[in-house]
């Protein structure tokens, strides 16, 4: 038999290979074209060392057309239609739609590369929607991760990949009972409990989840402290992470990611109902920076010049932005509150007892001191121009690595060994009229 390294160019069955476009454990995707419709397809051709030779070969080639039979039921948009499947010259494949672009969601996991929360909503809906209805036709996928969730040039969702999955109405022996990726996993499939739609729904949280926050809710050293951390423990929430996220996607993922089914939402109908509700929130929001203009606007800054961009981004995502105009107060004296402030532009002044001791521009901060002494705040701030200023909560700071944090401590030492500089300057200047 022909390794699959040799089907480019090569024909199967009817199907012209083109190029090879993904390669995964149990199969590689080719790029093909059919004569007969003149559209290009994809084509699943499994790894021969499974379903060739061995005790498991039978077990393998279930597996692998369970796919086409539980896919070739679905008939939706924003799920990857089955066309074709069969075998030729030893090769099993299945043949599918090909989405152009072809991205899937696993590189809008980092916090580099978040997506808009606009963006995340609207992906996640049309899951949703997806999953209700494939699960109304007695499918439950078992599987759903961001590998598994491919993105068209125009971000419309594709589910794929029902090689795990299971039909109510059609038992399979050669099935496992029990299926998943250790990550994705909802705590009943951990405890290897049967499984519903309600299952794939709370691994759509867990993708959802790290769409928005670059940080899986369940991180572990493990995968047994990450299993055990999906069974038992709460996710951090979403504002600990990224401030821009309204609070009702906040319920929203704890809904989804209840432990109990019974306290999930029931249907993805009822979870894409609540996601509408986002959208509408949005909608009111126009005008805000985005993430992009948020890290133009900062990354030149003196304050960041020592932190590396994953850092940074972190940052960004997790800070709040305000823009204010002249005369607002922005912190009081005698204020209590584990955060600080970077001046992204304009000008605010330093007041005590209401007298101005000081002025800070853009690239500077201020609330530094009450964050590390844990003490109250020992001036008041006041906007003296329009200014957006950038709000840095100390849980914020706790969470980065250790080579960050030191930046952070650096940069605050250096901010006050500054102002003390300048305290002391102008207090030599008011001394010298008194000696004259």
């Amino acid at each position: 038999m022909s390794s699959e390294s040799t089907l480019e160019g090569k024909a199967l069955g009817k199907y012209q290979i083109l190029k090879k476009i993904g390669e995964g454990n149990m199969a590689t995707v080719y790029l093909a074209q059919d004569p007969f419709i003149d559209r290009p397809v994809a084509i699943k051709v499994a790894r021969s060392e499974h379903v060739e030779d061995g005790d498991n070969a039978q077990i393998y080639r279930r597996l692998f057309f369970n796919e086409a039979q539980a896919a070739g039921m679905l008939k939706h948009p924003n799920i990857t239609a089955i066309y074709d499947a069969g075998s030729d010259n030893g090769h099993f494949y299945i043949v599918m739609e090909y989405v152009h672009g072809g991205r899937t969601l696993e590189e809008f996991t980092s916090v580099s590369k978040l997506l808009p929360i606009e963006r995340i909503t609207s992906i996640c809906y049309q899951c949703a929607l997806a999953l209700d209805y494939a699960h109304r036709k007695g499918v439950v996928h078992r599987d759903i991760k961001p590998r598994n969730l491919l993105l068209t040039d125009s971000f419309d969702v594709k589910i794929t990949d029902f090689g795990v999955a299971v039909v109510a109405h059609l038992a399979d022996d050669h099935l496992p009972e029990h299926a998943g990726s250790p990550l994705y996993m909802s705590p009943e499939q951990v405890k290897q409990e049967p499984v519903t739609g309600q299952s794939d729904l709370f691994s759509l949280g867990i993708v959802a989840y790290e769409l928005l926050t670059g940080k899986h809710p369940f991180e572990g050293r493990n995968l047994e402290a990450i299993n055990h951390l999906t069974v038992t423990a709460r996710h951090r929430p979403l504002a600990d992470y990224r401030a821009e996220i309204p609070p009702i996607f906040e319920r929203i993922i704890d809904k989804v990611l209840a432990k109990k089914p019974k306290h999930r939402y029931k249907t993805g109908a009822d979870l894409a109902g609540d996601l509408a509700l986002v959208n509408d929130f949005l909608r009111k929001q126009d005008g805000r920076t985005t993430q992009q203009e948020k890290y133009a606007r900062v990354h030149d800054l003196p304050f960041f010049a020592e932190f590396q961009d994953l850092e940074l981004w972190e940052v960004i995502n997790a800070a709040e932005w305000f823009k204010l105009g002249p005369d607002e107060k922005i912190i009081g004296e005698g204020e209590s509150e584990a955060s600080f402030f970077i001046v992204v532009s304009g000008e605010v002044v330093v007041l005590k007892n209401g007298r101005e001791i000081i002025s800070l521009k853009r690239g500077d901060c201020f609330g530094e001191m009450g964050l590390v002494s844990g003490r109250h705040r020992s001036a008041t701030i006041v906007s003296k121009t329009d200014v957006t200023v950038m709000k840095v909560r100390g849980s914020v700071i706790d969470r980065t690595s250790v080579n960050c944090q030191l930046r952070f401590q650096r940069n605050f030492l250096a901010a006050l060994i500054e102002r003390l500089e300048i305290a002391t300057e102008r207090m030599s200047q008011l001394a010298e009229p008194a000696r004259s």
